[in-house]
């Protein structure tokens, strides 16, 4: 029962940090369903006008048809393949959008028994802590990038005060691994050529 139970906890675990890390797709999945209930109302309302002889709302069904045949000869081929593509384009964005898993935050932080999900400014701000704490500047002259699976930590050292690179990497890896990061981060550090003035 015990291993069950924990079993159990581990999928609901698993299930909630992936909620919290994955846009739901709900929206699309809605506008799309909305937007082809449209179309075929319109398509519906436009045939039973027909079939009661009544005046089209837009465009009869019959006149609608006549057009789409005649299209081939009344359009320039150039124009019906731009078109087509563009369509094409589109289905396939649609397509994929459904089909890819929509991303709200790209880590989860794993600092101790519990899992966080961690907003990558959130990560930046640490590691830019971090590195300007060792490399003795002000947090201004540190700016940090962070991506899925690189953290790009970028240095403008003081005028006349070198910047100890080695404690910087140091204590930029240590506070990575405090925090435990899901997907694994790795980072790069560059120190700048030109220093600024100390206040």
């Amino acid at each position: 029962m015990t291993t069950g139970s924990g079993g159990d906890h581990a999928r609901i675990y698993r299930r909630v940090l992936r909620r919290e890390t994955h846009s739901s797709k709900a929206g699309l999945a809605i506008a799309l369903a909305v937007a082809l209930m449209l179309a075929l109302a319109y398509v519906a309302a436009e045939c039973v006008l027909a079939l009661l002889r009544q005046p089209p709302l837009l465009v009869a069904p019959k006149t609608a048809l006549l057009a789409v045949l005649a299209l081939p000869d009344a359009v320039a081929s150039t124009t019906l393949i731009a078109a087509g593509s563009v369509v094409a384009i589109i289905g396939l964005v649609i397509i994929i959008a459904a089909l890819t898993p929509g991303r709200r935050l790209d880590h989860l932080a794993q600092p101790g028994r519990t899992a966080v999900a961690v907003d990558n400014r959130a990560i930046a701000s640490a590691l830019a802590n971090r590195a300007s704490g060792a490399a003795g500047i002000d947090p201004d002259q540190v700016v940090v990038t962070v991506g899925r699976r690189v953290a790009d930590i970028r240095l403008q050292p003081t005028s006349g005060w070198p910047i100890d690179r080695p404690a910087v990497e140091a204590a930029v890896s240590q506070e990575i691994a405090r925090m435990d990061l899901t997907p694994a981060l790795r980072h790069s550090v560059t120190i700048s050529t030109s220093g600024v003035v100390g206040a």
